[in-house]
């Protein structure tokens, strides 16, 4: 029955009260903004490196070890390809291999690379640890 009634009865605009409020009006900002943000940074963390290809394996024969940059187009990479290791220098037109480290050098370097790795931690752990400690104080 009051189905038959609400489908009878043509709903005109003026029958739902529009509320537009200054605060209401900001969160429809600030949720725009949020959704706006969010699918940028979806779109630099996930589409771009794949449309041009700027993913590496880090699981294949070729990995980056280190990167240091020396002037804005200027940069020295660490190159590990299978047990060898070399130091490439990059220029904005060009790429050198300037040395291939000593097998007793590229152990160190690369130990001490991986000591950096284990010695990161992630914004999680860090809380977990600052939430702990604020625990023990209290």
């Amino acid at each position: 029955m009051v189905l038959l009634a609400l489908q009878a009865a043509p709903l005109s605009p003026d029958a739902f009260p529009v509320v537009n409020t200054p605060i209401l009006e900001y969160v429809q900002v600030f949720v725009v903004l949020g959704g706006v943000l969010a699918f940028a940074y979806l779109i630099l963390k996930f589409a771009l490196p794949r449309f041009f290809g700027l993913r590496t394996n880090a699981n294949g024969p070729i990995q980056t070890v280190a990167r240091y940059p020396l002037e804005p187009r200027k940069t020295l990479y660490l190159v590990k390809t299978g047990a060898q290791v070399f130091l490439i220098g990059t220029s904005e037109g060009k790429m050198e291999c300037l040395t291939e480290i000593a097998a007793e050098n590229a152990m160190e370097i690369l130990a001490s690379v991986h000591r950096k790795e284990i010695g990161r931690r992630d914004f999680r752990q860090v809380l977990h640890w600052v939430h702990k400690a604020g625990k023990a104080d209290c």
